[in-house]
Order: C-alpha cells, then structure tokens, then sequence
C-alpha cells in the first residue's frame, strides 16, 4: 500500500512524495496534494485488481 504525503519548499513549490520511492515537485500545495491523492488513490487501485485476478 502506498502512502502519500506533501511538503511544501521555501521556493513556494511544494512536493508529492512516498514511501514506494515516488515524488514529484508541483507549483504549489494544493497540485502537490491532489497528485498524493491520486496517487495513493491509483495504488489501491492497483492493488485490488491484482488481488482479484489471483
């Protein structure tokens, strides 16, 4: 299971980053935080298919 979270830099960017060694910088919070969302939301998902197919 993923787990993303944001940080926000001094720049006024801020970045998406995880545990599974994904991360992106974005122009501000709010992109940076639906970006964790959805990748977090992604990896569920992901997951839950490879679940029901074996």
């Amino acid at each position: 299971m993923c787990y993303a979270d944001t940080t926000d830099n001094p720049d006024g960017t801020a970045t998406a980053h995880c545990y599974c060694g994904w991360s992106n910088t974005y122009p501000d919070h709010d992109t940076a935080d639906a970006a964790a969302e959805s990748h977090t939301r992604d990896a569920e998902a992901a997951e839950a298919d490879f679940a029901a197919a074996h």
